[in-house]
């Protein structure tokens, strides 16, 4: 199972450019989809799950060519997607909601749809809630539902678009959990503002910026482009204006920084860089090349 996309470019109404020749292949695993909003996140996702179609390029998912109706139809048969908004029947229960989705995937036997609603609710933790309704699940429950109903058909890529936004600690940990032992022989893409989740469980990452490809590769090696660059400036050390704050720390009347620099800092401890670091170095330095080619 292989996506690639070559030369793709989408320019929507009004000329309005998001992508302008990207190249990607993505293998099978976990890989984390990461960039600011605006980056092009949404519109990848969407010409993948063939939502959308781009202007001009090709994008193979499996081996079919989204851009094509057979191919288009194709890939609706080995995907999984998971919104960030997945629309439920609070009035059905858990159960009456997979069966009800595994009939729009076009599982007819209802000895079949059973079978792998029963299965799904318990890999996912709610089979003792299976006849409970909807209305009646935390958002964790929910969003675990909604990852259950992306399964159906055992799909070859799964897509899942901001999972864990808005549970608590817990709830994403056990998430996380899930999303991992799930990746196996598929292809799992998350997308995510939430970079502990990349860092917690994705090997690979892929990082857009202004509807480019800025990073692809694994999430260590991201992790390492700010090494050497990431500080802690204590009170009193003045944090230079080329520095980026990750994070401030405020005790008893002063303040602790942690930064990422392109030059050193002065009066400032190098630390070991964490993934957050490495993202806001990666766009510092993409920053810079885009000025100088402007």
């Amino acid at each position: 199972m292989e996506i690639a996309l070559s030369g793709v470019t989408k320019t929507y109404r009004g000329g309005k450019r998001v992508f302008d020749g990207l190249d990607l292949e993505i293998g099978e695993g976990m890989i984390g989809l990461l960039g600011a909003n605006g980056a092009g996140k949404t519109t990848l996702m969407r010409m993948l799950t063939t939502v959308l179609k781009p202007t001009s390029g090709r994008i193979l998912v499996g081996g079919h060519d989204v851009t094509t109706r057979t191919g288009a139809r194709a890939v609706k048969h080995i995907l999984g997607y998971l919104p960030q908004e997945l629309a439920l029947y609070p009035e059905l229960t858990g159960a009456e909601f997979l069966d009800y989705i595994a009939l729009l995937k076009g599982i007819g036997s209802k000895a079949e749809r059973r079978r792998q609603t029963g299965d799904l609710l318990d890999q996912v933790g709610l089979a003792e809630l299976a006849g409970e309704r909807i209305s009646t699940y935390s958002g964790g429950m929910k969003r675990r539902l909604g990852i259950a109903q992306a399964l159906l058909g055992d799909p070859d890529l799964l897509i899942v678009d901001e999972p864990t936004a808005g549970l608590d600690p817990h709830e994403r940990m056990r998430f996380r959990s899930l999303l991992a032992s799930l990746s196996g022989l598929r292809i799992v893409l998350l997308s995510t503002h939430i970079l502990d989740d990349v860092a917690q469980s994705c090997p690979d990452v892929a990082v857009l910026a202004g509807g480019r490809l800025a990073y692809h590769g694994s999430t260590s090696g991201l992790t390492s482009a700010a090494a050497g660059h990431t500080y802690h400036v204590p009170p009193g050390v003045a944090v230079p204006p080329e520095a980026t704050v990750v994070n401030a720390v405020t005790q008893t009347g002063s303040t602790d920084y942690r930064v990422v620099s392109p030059a050193p800092v002065p009066g400032a401890r190098l630390v070991d860089p964490s993934l957050e670091d490495g993202y806001v170095a990666l766009l510092q330095n993409d920053s810079e090349d885009s000025a100088v080619a402007s």
